[in-house]
């Protein structure tokens, strides 16, 4: 059983790689299985479909995401944006929300994101996951990193003040 949890663990750590470096279109068997040190044999036993090892993935890089609240509301801001206004964490996701059009499995494990990312963001303001203006802050700023990844690289970014959003959706 110790070699089947490494073997697999090392495919998803290599899929994780591939994805978060090149995004989602990169993430193929031979690559995976190429830098994973496996047969793609191997890998499609583990991972029989594309929609299986992305589903994989994105839970183990949620795992990889810390989960120790954070001490403060800037704190905490400086985490959301680290997960949300990052160019390859929104490649990443953007990529799987793509897939999960036609894996329904993806879809839920999606879902599950979006509803942690909800209450844990809830939490961060002392609010409950269904205030309309938690939902407002989360659209808006997933809304900024897309907006990031459309726009041509001109130097050096605008800072994004996610505290100046947060008050204007009535969260502080």
């Amino acid at each position: 059983m110790k070699t089947e949890a490494s073997t697999r663990e090392r495919i998803l750590n290599a899929a994780i790689q591939i994805a978060s470096k090149n995004g989602i279109k990169a993430l193929t068997q031979p690559k995976v299985a190429k830098q994973a040190g496996v047969t793609q044999s191997h890998l499609t036993y583990y991972f029989p479909r594309k929609a299986d090892l992305l589903a994989a993935v994105l839970e183990a890089s949620h795992q990889q995401v810390r989960h120790t609240p954070p001490v403060d509301i800037r704190e905490a801001l400086r985490y959301l944006e680290s997960l949300i206004l990052d160019a390859n964490r929104m490649r990443f996701f953007l990529g799987a929300v793509v897939e999960a059009g036609e894996a329904t499995e993806l879809s839920k494990v999606l879902a599950a994101h979006a509803a942690a990312l909800t209450t844990q963001t809830a939490g961060i303001f002392e609010r409950q996951a269904d205030d309309p203006a938690v939902q407002a802050f989360i659209d808006r700023i997933r809304g900024i990193g897309i907006r990031l990844l459309l726009e041509p690289k001109r130097g050096v970014r605008k800072k994004i003040d996610l505290a100046e959003i947060a008050s204007e959706c009535g969260l502080i």
